[in-house]
């Protein structure tokens, strides 16, 4: 009798949880339909959308594109969806990069509009992606590539926006998202010589061999590239100023190395998690400034737990919290009332609704996919 009492309370749990993940997974895909409706909305008769100064660029209809073909609406194959991805493919040049001439910012756009047409499974875009990966690899800075030692000592491996010498963790994340969208093969060297870069924009002396980025606290955290933050720097134990880490660049980093084949048991994957444990937050970019890059912080937030494929997160007080249940809950506590989502500082042009739609919607995707019952 006791254990039939005991298995019938189990049983209630079991249909009490399911009946609130259905209940969450439901109110999130309510938030993302208003959100792909708008941004359909918003689409030129070009197969741009929005208004921006940035509307043009390949990249900004890629992360729209990408944001709706990743909807559970799976919306790949309507009118808007087809015009936008005629506009993407107008701009392909003979190199391969998916680009407006004499504008730069190759790599990024290129990187972008790459996972867009993938997200669209269609096989009609299997050209254009192979000869867009193939021009994403000249684009890592290594031998042969226009690397020099001595000229940049702290950007082997990695991809900046264009085909600079300036290396980022930013584009260098997109870019391996993009190679693995574009399915580069798992023994490709750009891997890891991608891995050499992304090590040395960490906050970990156990595997950053860069001099700048030697005697902080070993927080885990990342920067934006070695030696350099967008937010500042801290005072060390030791006394030494330090880049500041912040939560962009560290979901980035942990999306990055994940999707480039490291394990998880790998000391810079453990000491990026060590930081997010230590700094989890769904209403900020901790170690931010107010809401600087916030729709794009909760992008890379969500794509690096998804990478990681764990639904939930033990903090470092032991709780454990559902990432997708927690972010969900934040983002549609901010969804306009239209739909969209626009965020009040203008850096990084999220002041721009379209922009910030994208980020937020594709996050909320990821949210969904979490929760939704199987």
């Amino acid at each position: 009798m006791v254990c039939a009492k005991k298995m019938s309370m189990v049983l209630a749990l079991a249909v009490l949880v399911s009946s609130v993940r259905a209940q969450d997974a439901n109110a999130v895909k309510a938030s993302i339909k208003k959100g792909t409706d708008w941004l359909q909305a918003q689409q030129n008769e070009d197969g741009t959308f929005g208004k921006s100064k940035g509307a043009a660029m390949p990249g900004m209809v890629g992360l729209a594109v990408k944001a709706l073909a990743s909807s559970p609406d799976k919306i790949r194959d309507n009118e808007k969806i087809a015009k936008a991805v005629k506009y993407m493919l107008s701009k392909q040049q003979a190199d391969g990069s998916v680009a407006i001439p004499d504008f730069g910012l190759e790599n990024y756009n290129t990187s972008v509009a790459i996972i867009a047409l993938a997200s669209l499974e269609n096989p009609a875009h299997k050209d254009a992606i192979e000869k867009a990966k193939k021009y994403l690899l000249t684009n890592q800075l290594i031998e042969g590539a226009g690397y020099e030692k001595d000229k940049h000592p702290r950007a082997y491996g990695g991809f900046g926006y264009g085909n600079s010498k300036r290396t980022d963790v930013s584009n260098t994340a997109f870019t391996l998202e993009a190679l693995k969208a574009a399915g580069l093969e798992e023994n490709s060297p750009a891997w890891k010589n991608a891995v050499i870069f992304l090590k040395r924009c960490q906050d970990n002396d156990e595997t950053n061999d860069v001099a700048e980025m030697k005697g902080g606290d070993s927080t885990g955290g990342a920067v934006y590239l070695p030696g350099d933050s967008e937010f500042g720097s801290y005072k060390a134990k030791s006394g030494k100023m330090m880049p500041k880490p912040y939560g962009n660049m560290t979901y980035q980093l942990v999306k990055g190395l994940i999707y480039a084949g490291v394990k998880k048991d790998d000391p810079a994957l453990a000491a990026a998690f060590k930081w997010i444990k230590n700094n989890y937050s769904v209403a900020e970019n901790p170690g931010g400034k107010g809401t600087e890059g916030y729709f794009y912080y909760v992008m890379s937030f969500a794509k690096a737990m998804a990478a990681n494929g764990e639904k939930e997160i033990e903090l470092a007080d032991g709780r454990k919290v559902s990432w997708a249940k927690d972010l969900a809950a934040q983002l549609i506590k901010m969804q306009k009332e239209d739909g969209s989502f626009v965020n009040p500082d203008k850096r990084w042009m999220e002041d721009d609704p379209t922009l910030s739609t994208s980020y937020a919607v594709d996050a909320l995707n990821l949210c969904y996919s979490a929760l939704a019952l199987k």
